[in-house]
């Protein structure tokens, strides 16, 4: 990389740090997520209690505790729980991923698709407002993120030394939000899968092995609840379908219509989310993109996920979030491809 290109990526990142970071803490609280996280992280630090989250005093088991052990060491690096504190793991969790979605636009194209990717994935209010709240979505958006580029590797140059790494971002991702951070990942490997023919990789030993680990990880944080908090099991059955519809009680409040995401996604990820229509004739066009199979993966990857989350009853803006990265990632190289690549 020369200095000019290494002094505009330098320039891209410090903006997006500085929407990211600057004045964290001067709005106030105002989503019940967020304030549960608080809640928990500072009963959390002041109990020194790290194993069992709790809220006002009650064991609270709905959702797995990654999210709250990286605030926790935040609050205790400096010296105490604040909203910045809380906030920053978000911060730095969203920065990582514009650093991952640049790294990856440029493994997919060249050093133009990923700054054009880092810079739409900067550009969306999802992103913006997700990385300035502190609660788990931006470190599940990365860790999602992080699991299917190393799948895409992995499937491209079957280096199985990548196997590790992408069982603890498995592992890491559902210790983050269980059955959310499932479907995210496996539903765009599944369907690529499906499409290349692919189901018998995973029956090779090594794949086996280190899926094995991977849901040992995913568990472990439960297994030991379930061994030293009475009730657990119920609990744990009661929420384990929450983001699929089913929820403990009669709450219906996040029961949404089919097309709920199909005209506010797009409005939430503007200005990328503008092009989608766009983007979708291109891939007419040019016939999903066959002729080039890692776009194809992450183009398929972001199609499977949307339509997995729209025929899920219960709808949040915020399930879809892992997709932003992946929407920026295809407009990137959608984009250099028609515009900017040479012509013969």
């Amino acid at each position: 990389m020369n200095a000019r290109r290494a002094c505009a990526v330098a320039a891209l990142f410090a903006a997006i740090a500085a929407c990211l970071f600057v004045d964290l803490d001067r709005e106030r609280m105002w989503r019940s997520s967020e304030e549960r996280c608080y809640a928990v992280v500072g009963e959390m630090v002041s109990s020194g209690d790290w194993l069992v989250p709790r809220l006002n005093g009650g064991v609270r088991l709905q959702k797995p505790p990654l999210f709250y052990w990286a605030a926790a060491a935040a609050a205790e690096l400096a010296d105490g729980l604040s909203v910045s504190t809380l906030r920053s793991v978000s911060a730095l969790a969203a920065l990582a991923l514009a650093a991952a979605v640049f790294k990856a636009g440029v493994s997919l194209g060249d050093f133009r698709t990923g700054a054009l990717a880092a810079a739409a994935l900067g550009a969306s209010w999802m992103f913006y407002d997700r990385g300035r709240t502190g609660d788990a979505e931006m470190l599940l958006a990365l860790l999602v993120f992080a699991a299917l580029a190393l799948f895409e590797r992995l499937w491209r140059t079957r280096d199985s030394r990548l196997l590790p790494v992408l069982a603890l971002a498995v592992g890491l991702a559902f210790l983050t939000k269980a059955t959310a951070a499932l479907l995210c990942i496996f539903a765009p490997i599944a369907v690529w899968l499906t499409v290349r023919h692919g189901w018998r990789l995973t029956l090779r030993p090594a794949v086996l092995g280190w899926s094995t680990v991977a849901l040992a990880l995913s568990v472990s944080w439960y297994a030991v609840m379930l061994a030293r908090v009475p009730d657990a099991a119920e609990t744990f059955g009661a929420f384990a379908a929450s983001p699929f519809g089913i929820r403990a009680g009669t709450d219906a409040r996040h029961l949404r219509e089919l097309w709920y995401y199909f005209p506010r996604f797009p409005l939430g990820t503007v200005p990328v989310g503008l092009l989608l229509p766009w983007l979708a004739y291109e891939a007419y066009r040019q016939h999903f993109f066959r002729d080039e199979p890692r776009l194809q993966f992450w183009a398929l990857g972001f199609v499977a996920s949307f339509l997995a989350w729209t025929f899920v009853p219960q709808k949040q803006m915020h399930y879809l979030l892992p997709l932003v990265p992946m929407q920026a990632l295809v407009a990137a190289r959608v984009i250099e491809r028609r515009f900017l690549a040479p012509r013969s």
